[in-house]
């Protein structure tokens, strides 16, 4: 099994007993049995780089490849999530002359629509067996759902609900 998806399997395990409804963008079809198979549930596939073909607010989990993740996918993502989904993927860490993400970049990415559950690399001792991959467990924001009420043709934010006046 590649060690991003076993990073992504381990954070998903912590969050999740079972997934009702998810997405996996940019996987091989290996991968994605390995997925759909470890918690169960529906799960439906996406081709990375294009918009995820699926109606706004359809899924619990969205999980991305490494090769997949943009910003365009984390805002694809968003939309695809129900109000307080989860999205999961791992990534390289930047060190020296190596491409990936450190973890400010990585809150760069998603802070708009997302709030880090958790950023975890591997221990110490597993650098030169899993790599140096960050998992990533980000919970989208419900308040960024339309949440308030137009007064006077402007729109009033009530982060709680709000009632029509």
């Amino acid at each position: 099994m590649p060690v991003e998806l076993e990073n992504i399997l381990g954070e998903l395990g912590q969050q999740f007993k079972r997934v009702r409804s998810a997405v996996a963008v940019g996987f091989g079809s290996e991968e994605f049995r390995a997925l759909s198979a470890f918690r169960g549930g529906l799960w439906m596939e996406a081709k990375a780089g294009e918009e995820i073909p699926f109606d706004d607010s359809q899924f619990e989990v969205a999980v991305i490849a490494s090769g997949a993740v943009s910003r365009e996918m984390v805002r694809e993502a968003n939309r695809v999530l129900i109000s307080d989904g989860c999205l999961f993927f791992a990534v390289n860490e930047k060190r020296r002359s190596q491409e990936g993400y450190t973890p400010p970049e990585i809150y760069k990415l998603v802070r708009e629509g997302f709030d880090i559950l958790s950023v975890r690399s591997p221990k110490w001792w597993q650098f030169g067996f899993k790599g140096h991959m960050l998992s990533v467990c980000a919970r989208k924001k419900a308040w960024r759902e339309l949440r308030g009420f137009q007064k006077d043709r402007a729109y009033i934010f009530a982060p709680f609900g709000g009632t029509k006046r």
